[in-house]
């Protein structure tokens, strides 16, 4: 807390109409999307990845990120069936999270992707419409509608069972 009682900015918990929430926004299908940038590490470039034999379509590939293999999802088609478009606005968002008690981390290729701050928690956008959202809770702004993406629900534990395959030392 700073010295005039503020919260600091992106401090988890925090609801307070001065603070600020920093946004990575982006786009699948037409369809806005925002993920918290405290589960952002870094925004890359779209790459060539390295694709599996054998697949889901939703997993665009490895990419070889600081001598680690990352897998890549692809947002757009798992939000529309359709591959990400190769654009100059296309980019790999690295994301690190929680799943399952162990920390991950995996990339997101998704269009359009930017940064977005706005102040306090981006108000909640109600009604039949909010219960069919799949990554996560519908929000309002002044552009209109878009889904705050949680990792868990964009990662179910199907996917990260195909994403974080278990080793001989996790068994």
């Amino acid at each position: 807390m700073s010295e005039d009682g503020h919260v600091a900015p992106g401090r988890p918990g925090s609801k307070r109409e001065t603070d600020r929430m920093l946004l990575i926004t982006c786009n699948a299908g037409g369809n806005r999307y925002a993920i918290d940038s405290r589960h952002v590490s870094e925004v890359l470039p779209q790459v060539n990845l390295h694709r599996l034999a054998g697949s889901p379509a939703w997993l665009a590939g490895m990419l070889i990120h600081r001598g680690a293999a990352t897998p890549v999802v692809d947002l757009c088609q798992l939000a529309t069936g359709a591959p990400c478009p190769n654009r100059l606005s296309s980019r790999i968002v690295v994301l690190e999270s929680q799943l399952g008690g162990t920390w991950r981390r995996f990339g997101l290729l998704a269009e359009q992707v930017g940064v977005r701050e706005v102040r306090g928690a981006p108000e909640e956008f109600g009604g039949e419409t909010a219960e069919a959202a799949t990554f996560g809770r519908l929000a309002l702004d002044e552009q209109g509608v878009f889904q705050l993406v949680e990792i868990p629900l964009l990662v179910s534990k199907e996917r990260q069972a195909i994403l974080f395959p278990r080793t001989e030392k996790e068994c």
